[in-house]
């Protein structure tokens, strides 16, 4: 299949592409989604009223939620960041308000050595690495950070990681930034503060209005997106071509936020689809506490 020839704007020190024009590839048979789970954040005992980013790190086998909001409201205790079993089970809290009060999203990074955040507030996105103590949220962590703005994103919400490229998601340009680390062989955004190459795709053309994270799959090299404002997982090829599209609003689930791949509660030898739901804003209502987290089981139907 022969693509579109891509558009080129001249960011500074960045080769920053636009494959919206892609055509849609031919999509699977209908594809459904079945809840297997459905985690109520705002139950735990340091309870996440908003969970907004989700990512898995493989080496234990723990999902990260990352919550924007809480700190902003009474019932924080130290924690808007949380790591927890597939099953929905807390471990651990970590408090990373030291160096981001709003962790709109987090992804785990090459090789699972360090986290990333992305702040939707002051936009940057942060590279943490755990200190001597090999844990993250403590005093040692080792923080480096790089602005969004240079390459065109002025709302970096979500974040996902795969193909040695770093995926962002941003709600008020509806695209997806794609960074490939120049010669320095690390994320550190384009000049002055980088090397990175960065391309991107545009979602409108989706059905995705405000695409608030990305998640990338090992197995198949797609990515999965979520929008807040539109009740269903996109699955589109690394240059935003559309792959498949599974509704998800028969589920009950309000304001899809954050998205990740990771094995399923009931059967770690599968795959599914976590997404985090905020439920109402904290600005519209200060005292809410109604996250949740739904695993989806995506069930490809029989061809036409």
């Amino acid at each position: 299949m022969r693509l579109p020839a891509a558009r080129v704007l001249g960011w500074a020190a960045a080769a920053v592409v636009l494959v919206s024009d892609f055509p849609p590839a031919a999509a699977r048979a209908q594809t459904t989604a079945s809840v297997i789970h459905v985690t109520e954040t705002s139950s735990w005992p340091r309870p996440s009223p908003d969970p907004m980013g989700l990512a898995y790190l493989p080496s234990r086998h723990r999902l990260i939620v990352a919550d924007s909001e809480v700190d902003e409201v009474a019932l924080f205790d130290g924690a808007n960041v949380f790591m927890l079993t597939a099953g929905g089970s807390p471990k651990r809290g970590l408090d990373v308000t030291s160096y981001t009060r709003e962790p709109a999203d987090v992804a785990v990074g090459p090789g699972g050595r360090s986290l990333l955040f992305a702040d939707d507030l002051i936009d940057r996105i942060f590279r943490v690495r755990p200190g001597r103590d090999g844990r993250w949220g403590t005093d040692d962590d080792r923080v480096a950070w790089f602005p969004t703005k240079p390459f065109g994103s002025s709302d970096p919400e979500g974040l996902g990681y795969g193909a040695g490229s770093l995926f962002i998601t941003d709600g008020i340009d509806k695209e997806v930034y794609r960074l490939d680390a120049g010669a320095n062989h690390r994320f550190d955004g384009v000049a002055p503060s980088g090397d990175d190459v960065v391309t991107s795709f545009d979602t409108s053309s989706l059905g995705l209005r405000d695409p608030e994270d990305v998640a990338f799959d090992r197995e198949s090299g797609h990515l999965f997106l979520i929008s807040r404002t539109d009740l269903m997982i996109v699955e589109v090829t690394t240059e935003g071509e559309l792959v498949d599209s599974v509704d998800i609003s028969s589920s009950g689930i309000d304001s899809p936020a954050g998205v990740v791949l990771a094995p399923g509660s009931d059967d770690p030898g599968v795959t599914h689809v976590y997404v985090a739901d905020r439920g109402v804003d904290n600005n519209d209502a200060p005292a809410e506490n109604d996250g949740r987290i739904f695993e989806f089981e995506l069930i490809a139907g029989s061809p036409a």
